[in-house]
């Protein structure tokens, strides 16, 4: 006979208790909300402390200082190397691994992670989302003068009409002002394709930290902003932007009168700053500048009266002045023989779009063990008045006899 066993009651799930309040439920979580931020701070700290997220160094400790821009660029370039080596199984070269862990921990790192959002395939190109005048700032004189700048505006943008400003009129009560006839065009910035072409070492590219990609990111900026100060200055043709020589009146190009010290000091300043101030545009608040090459400025420098040096302000090579304002030395006078003078927030720079960088072998690239980085970007050079610069032409300031 089987013995049927009373099966055993389930036991009740105690009803759940009724919501607090909304007042009442707000004070419990904050003060929650302290217990836990006081059990927190209460805690020692670790011997060696290490960032929470990747052990990533944020930038501004880990690249030299001002060199930020420069780093940002050097980490794209260096993403796109281990896109490419992995694209082509070669990861298995010396130093490859460590790069790769150092473009990984670059990812968690705020001031890089806008550069790793534009996505696309490994073959694919890349856009750097840096504007291109904050990279070349540093090396284009032009802009580290003080020129204004624009970007992201696409194929065209107007600046505002030639050698026009803001007008003054006098009316009678109940009188409209008279509206003034103008007779000059508009200054437009337009979009010029430029395409750099930067061979760079593969042992500097497998190098995985942020000093190393600034050293690439400079490799780039400096052959970029030699060119920038080229057309910005010289510009012709119906490729390239319109330089400020072609754009000054032929009154504002004056030949040297002599090359005598005194003949000197005054053509710096009759024959570069006088017309300027002649057409009316004043030099406070315009960053009034000088520009030469390199070689006027150490002649210069050197030059002595009998009372010491003509011009003392050339002594610091750093940062150079004369007759009170900064001197910009740059090659991309060499052999010109013109020394410059003008205001530089009066010239306008335009970013039309940003830059897009390639990485890859080129031509003797593989015997040389070196990658090319192409960087290609749209941009243009224009002058608001055209009275805003003068020329020395026909310098002779120290070249060889």
């Amino acid at each position: 006979m089987t013995l049927k066993t009373k099966p055993k009651s389930q036991p009740t799930a105690p009803a759940a208790p009724p919501p607090l309040p909304a007042s009442i439920q707000k004070a419990v979580d904050a003060a929650a909300t302290r217990a836990v931020e006081r059990g927190l701070a209460s805690r020692p700290n670790a011997a060696s402390p290490s960032p929470v997220t990747s052990g990533a160094k944020d930038l501004q400790m880990d690249a030299p200082k001002g060199q930020e821009a420069l780093a940002r660029l050097g980490v794209r370039i260096k993403a796109q190397y281990v896109e490419q080596a992995e694209r082509f199984g070669i990861m298995h070269k010396p130093g490859m691994a460590a790069l790769k862990s150092y473009v990984e921990k670059c990812k968690a790192v705020g001031a890089f992670a806008s550069i790793f959002e534009q996505g696309g395939a490994i073959w694919t190109r890349e856009t750097h989302s840096d504007e291109v005048v904050e990279l070349l700032r540093a090396d284009a004189i032009l802009l580290r003068a003080g020129a204004r700048t624009v970007s992201g505006y696409g194929g065209k943008f107007v600046v505002g009409r030639i050698n026009d400003g803001p007008r003054v009129h006098w009316v009678g009560e109940g009188q409209a002002p008279e509206k003034s006839e103008v007779k000059t065009g508009t200054t437009e910035l337009g979009a010029h394709k430029a395409m750099a072409l930067c061979p760079i070492s593969n042992d500097l590219m497998r190098l995985g930290n942020s000093a190393a990609s600034a050293d690439v990111g400079r490799e780039v900026s400096q052959a970029m902003a030699l060119e920038i100060d080229v057309v910005g200055l010289y510009g012709k043709g119906a490729k390239k932007p319109t330089g400020v020589y072609e754009v000054v009146p032929t009154g504002h190009k004056s030949a040297i009168t002599g090359t005598t010290i005194d003949q000197v000091r005054s053509d710096l300043k009759l024959k570069l700053i006088k017309p300027i101030l002649t057409a009316k545009l004043k030099l406070a608040g315009n960053s009034p500048f000088y520009f030469m090459s390199s070689a006027h400025l150490l002649f210069l420098s050197e030059l002595r009266d009998a009372a010491g040096y003509v011009f003392p302000g050339l002594q610091d090579l750093e940062t150079p002045t004369l007759n009170g304002f900064p001197v910009q030395a740059t090659e991309s006078l060499y052999g010109k023989g013109h020394i410059g003078f003008g205001l530089a927030n009066q010239l306008w720079y335009g970013e039309a779009s940003a830059m897009e960088t390639t990485v890859g072998e080129a031509s003797g690239d593989f015997e040389a063990d070196q990658m090319t980085l192409r960087a290609v970007w749209n941009g243009d050079w224009a002058l608001r008045h055209r009275e805003a610069f003068a020329f020395l032409t026909g310098v002779t300031y120290g070249d060889a006899p």
